[in-house]
């Protein structure tokens, strides 16, 4: 996929994390932190075919429109003091046979999902038993493989909390998630919304904020 390293360190660790059952690897000296260590060059890398996936979005599809260096698709997240599993599609579909994931959150969710998708899909590509559906007016997209009955859920929201378009203004509601009960069913949330939250000016999707105690500007 096309994104920045930084994008994809945060898919990379947190698809690796679902292999692993979010649980920190045992090894001679103890529990291994994942969250340290570095990219290292990997020859069997990347672990799909970008042209093969249905599931990219053409914004992040760089090499479909022309990138012409591939080495950052080589590179694969390394931890210091032990070795994470490689990615295997099909175990994952195993072990989590009639659950439902949900990524919550911004475009680097989106970048997520999409990965995991391809890197499923590459593990069982027939078409036949895919199903992909858009509902809640688009908020949520859900990508199902009906032989396994696991759900790959999108979920999209800049800040998690609610804003709203009122006579003063679009407001951050920080006590409000209108749509959070849609979230109560699921197996597996990964969330993520920082991106967001520090912009400002015209960047910035609201103009006020407020919870239950007051309104400030």
């Amino acid at each position: 996929m096309g994104f920045s390293r930084t994008r994809r360190s945060y898919s990379v660790i947190a698809l690796s994390f679902l292999t692993i059952s979010f649980l920190c690897l045992e090894n001679a000296n103890g529990c291994c932190n994942v969250y340290k260590g570095k990219w290292v060059y990997d020859s069997s890398y990347p672990l799909y075919d970008t042209s093969a996936c249905p599931f990219i979005h053409k914004e992040f599809n760089c090499l479909k429109y022309g990138r012409p260096d591939h080495l950052y698709l080589k590179y694969r997240w390394q931890p210091s003091k032990c070795n994470l599993p490689r990615f295997d599609g099909t175990h994952l579909l195993r072990r989590l046979k009639g659950k439902k994931i949900m990524f919550i959150g911004d475009s680097i969710s989106i970048n997520q999902w999409q990965s995991l998708l391809c890197m499923l899909h590459a593990a069982v590509p027939t078409t036949s038993g895919i199903i992909t559906q858009d509902l809640h007016n688009h908020t949520v997209s859900t990508v199902t493989f009906k032989h396994y009955k696991v759900s790959v859920m999108l979920f999209r929201s800049l800040y998690l909390v609610d804003v709203d378009k009122e006579t003063i203004g679009r407001v951050l509601k920080l006590n409000s998630i209108r749509n959070g009960n849609l979230w109560k069913e699921v197996d597996v949330l990964i969330f993520n919304t920082w991106h967001w939250w520090h912009r400002r000016g015209l960047k910035q999707q609201y103009e006020l904020y407020k919870n239950k105690y007051n309104l400030i500007n």
